[in-house]
């Protein structure tokens, strides 16, 4: 299955909040948290959902302390 994957830098204390809101959106990416020492999380997007991802991120970014720091086209088994 082809994927994006998406690195954004959130605060700490905001990770939960991120994976709660994301789960909101059923389908659309799913959340793994890679360094909460550093707010590091990606989100894995099926490309049909990429530009909603990256839509719902923006919005967020306006609430919240977001900061997108990589987008990759890759495939997950």
């Amino acid at each position: 299955m082809d994927t994006r994957c998406v690195s954004v830098r959130v605060a700490r204390h905001d990770i939960g909040l991120l994976c709660s809101l994301m789960a909101g959106y059923e389908g659309v990416a799913v959340v793994r948290t890679i360094a909460p020492d550093r707010g590091l999380v990606e989100l894995l997007v099926a490309p049909a959902f990429y530009t909603v991802a990256l839509e719902i991120l923006q919005a967020l970014a306006q609430e919240m302390s977001l900061c997108l720091l990589d987008v990759e086209a890759g495939e997950s088994s």
